[in-house]
């Protein structure tokens, strides 16, 4: 059992979230159905909103594997996941690691990468 009190920085880290970010729509593929008749599969969407704080990469921490040119990090007051949508400015990106600060299992937040 920790002796520090992290929910209380999980409302510092919403409450900064909030202040500096704005809310963005994401999505999640929840599901299939097949269809035996027309032999379609429809994919089952989930859409929920979070607030996060949109950041650049730094030149010097593209490296052109594992962070692109263009990628950007992502940082949410809530659990987003591998493969999740978001729509910022208009465009949809896609996550492609999600990183959860969870010290003594409180999620304070989740530090994604996202890409076009």
């Amino acid at each position: 059992m920790s002796k520090f009190d992290y929910t209380r920085a999980k409302d510092s880290a919403y409450s900064l979230i909030n202040r500096f970010g704005k809310e963005l729509n994401f999505s999640r593929e929840v599901g299939e159905s097949y269809d035996p008749v027309s032999g379609t599969v429809t994919s089952t969407t989930e859409s929920y909103s979070a607030d996060a704080v949109w950041l650049n990469y730094r030149n010097e921490e593209i490296d052109d594997s594992i962070i692109l040119q263009g990628d950007a990090r992502v940082l949410v007051a809530g659990s987003v996941e591998v493969d999740d949508r978001v729509t910022f400015e208009g465009e949809e990106w896609r996550v492609v690691t999600a990183r959860p600060l969870s010290p003594a299992g409180v999620e304070l937040f989740t530090e994604a990468q996202v890409r076009k």
